[in-house]
């Protein structure tokens, strides 16, 4: 199969064209029927939105992905529609290469070579837990025996209180110009049996980061750890949560009951990143505070499971003050988790992995 491709650069191209795929450049729509039977990839720099209409009339027989490539998460959801309702494929603001890459072969019912081995944590609202809750999955792994980099890419919370050495920010440099090395994820905090680089502390610069660096900075995680917790916040709007929820093998949404509607928000904008409520995990913090709704009632609304049922706690800190049942029910989870990786599961006694 061909790919006819308008508005997309040359080198996302030649990614394309690396992963397998013949790709021909256009510098305006081809004739439909050489697309007959094909796939054309349309940029909205080139393919207006008020065209798509005419677009898919004019080429009834092509395969169409349509790259909407205007940044920000509000707009695009009603083009977004407009796109499900011609049959046409949409990708959304911020898409990668890799991204574009993963959206073809999703279409062609192809599978990828790529085995992610990133656990993705993000909230459903600010002060959630997420940074809590990333920490503890951490020490938890960590305590198994498996090599775990706690990697804080919330940008508009560095979710560390002391001043760090390294952070998110002052490996900015070496993000840019792909120059990350071994030495340099050695180099991070050692806390809890883990490595642990802290978030942003250059607020201003939270809106500067690029979708490449994340995509870069979980690549060169990935190859320096057996297991990921990539700490994303609560903030959809940023080039680390965006990269971090399509790079994630699994995802865990820290939420509570009081936020029914703003998982609602999120399932939706999850839709247009082609996620669905089943690709989601729920780990339901401060459970049992004034809630309306069971969590139970909650996960079984949304289509998504219980991964993990915090209790309530006068006072969340960096490190969660689980008792013993709560952190047996916690080790129970990351025993499964670490099978799902493909690791042996581990035989627990007297509170101890073995």
């Amino acid at each position: 199969m061909k790919i006819f491709s308008l508005g997309l650069d040359q080198l996302t191209i030649n990614d394309i064209r690396q992963a397998g795929y013949t790709v021909v450049m256009q510098t305006s729509l081809p004739d439909p029927q050489q697309t007959a039977g094909h796939m054309l990839i349309a940029a909205s720099g080139q393919a207006g939105v008020s065209e798509l209409r005419g677009l898919r009339e004019k080429y009834p027989d092509t395969i169409i992905l349509y790259f909407y490539m205007e940044h920000g998460v509000r707009g695009y959801h009603g083009i977004h529609l407009t796109c499900e309702e011609l049959g046409v494929y949409f990708l959304p603001p911020r898409s990668t290469s890799s991204a574009i890459i993963e959206k073809i072969r999703l279409i062609l019912k192809e599978d990828g070579d790529e085995r992610s081995n990133v656990v993705g944590v993000l909230g459903s609202g600010p002060g959630i837990g997420c940074t809590s809750v990333a920490g503890l999955l951490a020490g938890r792994i960590a305590a198994a025996g498996r090599r775990v980099i706690l990697l804080g890419m919330n940008v508009y919370d560095p979710g560390y209180d002391r001043k760090a050495a390294i952070s998110l920010d002052r490996l900015r440099p070496k993000l840019t110009g792909n120059r990350l090395h071994d030495v340099d994820f050695d180099q991070l905090i050692m806390q809890d049996g883990y490595r642990y680089l802290p978030g942003n502390f250059d607020y201003l610069s939270a809106q500067d980061y690029q979708e490449n660096e994340m995509e870069y900075l979980l690549d060169r995680a990935s190859d320096n750890a057996d297991i990921v917790i990539a700490d994303l916040g609560s903030v959809p709007e940023s080039a680390a949560w965006y990269t971090g929820m399509r790079k994630s093998a699994l995802r865990l949404l820290v939420t509570h009951a009081k936020h029914e509607h703003r998982l609602e928000s999120l399932m939706d904008l999850a839709g247009h990143m082609d996620l669905t409520p089943q690709d989601f995990k729920l780990i339901l913090n401060r459970s049992g505070l004034e809630e309306n709704v069971s969590p139970k009632s909650m996960a079984l609304r949304f289509g998504t499971e219980i991964f993990l049922n915090i209790p309530y706690y006068p006072q969340i800190s960096a490190t969660l003050p689980l008792g013993k049942k709560d952190l047996a029910q916690a080790d129970e989870k990351v025993r499964g988790l670490l099978s799902v990786f493909g690791f042996e599961p581990e035989i627990k006694k007297k509170g101890m992995f073995l």
